[in-house]
């Protein structure tokens, strides 16, 4: 029965071309326990089983108390006649819960994996992704925090730390975690995985839907040239079918491709084909850009200033309040409105579609594909390409609706 030892995985190297060093469990266990440290292949000598590159000396100290430390469990564990009752992931998860407080040179943190992943993503998810290594800064060292120290309870503890915030907020930072633990796990860095059987807090939302009565409503108010822009933008974003307004500010007159807007979505990397409707090419015709598509996003060097100050305006656009009989200004002649819905965003404009699409019976696997969600089987949408005509057909249907009714 051999003795444990070090070894180095050579079977895959990472990224950066280093593999991980790994204790060899002997007694005829075939278990193999990440230590977390990662060499080249010119840094590791193979006979002695030694690290022999820079900060050798450290990281060598560091092995053997890791090698040492797992002998002495194995001892333990034979000495009270435990070694031959467990199974495999029990003696594995025995093995790995050391409570080593070790140097981590070489050994990627929780913290340093998070900036590796946020530098490898772009936009919004690169920004959530920050957002959640900043609150796990608050609630711990991430840049000290291995992962096999991440248990499920710690993970409760990240979870209880996010007051302030709803259900599906924290739920988005776990799942920001996970995936850096599932990339971990896949690049070999470790074998704990502390998200099995866990359950990430899920609630349902309310739906962001403007009544098209007030959608409606909307069509026919009277505003200033200010506030008529942001109506129609807002409009044009239903008129294409609920497009974001990140796609809809990335827009240029290349995309425009007979009579359709053309484009793939800055999320998912889809491709969109929409046909130009005319209610949607009088907004376009109204706001014709220089650089962009629109011209309101020439003048934004980001569309999210564009969204916050377009939000804001949706949040106060309404009739204008009567008082005793008398329509009510402000000092500057424009009038005073009451806002048709306080909490609208441009985000209900998709939200919007798809509900009066469901109103019409259009099909869920229409209105999905309309909107670039997954409907059904996987299997099935390999062999079935969707048509464009269906969804040509279930926005005209849905435009005829607001302006029209059934």
């Amino acid at each position: 029965m051999a003795k444990s030892k070090l070894r180095l995985d050579t079977r895959r190297a990472l990224k950066d071309g280093t593999y991980p060093v790994q204790i060899a469990v002997g007694y005829g266990s075939n278990i193999y326990l990440a230590t977390g440290i990662f060499l080249s292949a010119n840094d590791w000598d193979a006979v002695a089983c030694k690290a022999t590159g820079k900060s050798a000396k450290r990281i060598n100290s560091v092995l053997d108390t890791l090698l040492t430390r797992v002998a002495n469990r194995i001892l333990e564990l034979r000495e009270n006649g435990r070694w031959g009752n467990l199974t495999g992931p029990q003696l594995r998860e025995m093995l790995t819960d050391l409570d080593l407080d070790a140097p981590t040179v070489g050994v990627p943190t929780l913290g340093s994996l998070f900036e590796t992943i946020i530098a490898t993503k772009t936009g919004g998810t690169a920004t959530l992704f920050g957002q959640t290594l900043k609150k796990l800064s608050a609630y711990c060292n991430p840049h000290e925090i291995r992962f096999e120290k991440i248990t499920k309870l710690w993970i409760d503890g990240f979870y209880n730390s996010l007051q302030g915030l709803s259900v599906n907020s924290r739920g988005m930072h776990l799942r920001n975690l996970r995936n850096v633990i599932n990339y971990a796990l896949d690049e070999g860095i470790t074998q704990n995985y502390p998200f099995r059987n866990y359950r990430i807090p899920f609630e349902e939302t309310a739906m962001r839907v403007l009544p098209v009565e007030k959608m409606r409503q909307l069509l026919r108010l009277q505003l200033s040239a200010y506030d008529t822009e942001y109506r129609d933008i807002f409009l044009l974003t239903f008129y294409l079918v609920g497009i974001n307004m990140v796609d809809l500010a990335g827009l240029t007159k290349d995309n425009i491709v007979d009579g359709r807007i053309e484009y793939r979505r800055a999320k998912t990397g889809k491709f969109y084909s929409i046909k130009i409707e005319p209610e949607a090419q009088a907004i376009l015709d109204r706001y014709k850009g220089k650089k962009h598509l629109l011209a309101p996003f020439d003048n934004y060097d980001n569309y999210k200033d564009y969204t916050a100050h377009l939000n804001a305006a949706l949040r106060k656009i309404g009739p204008v309040k009567v008082v005793g009989g008398k329509p009510q200004y402000y000092k500057n002649h424009l009038p005073i409105m009451q806002p048709l819905e306080p909490a609208i965003t441009s985000y209900w404009a998709r939200y919007s579609w798809a509900t009066y699409a469901a109103d019409l019976d259009i099909p869920k696997d229409t209105i999905s594909e309309a909107l670039g969600h997954k409907y059904g089987s996987n299997i099935t949408g390999v062999y079935i390409k969707f048509s464009r005509d269906k969804i040509d057909a279930a926005n005209r249907k849905v435009i005829d609706y607001l302006l029209n009714g059934k």
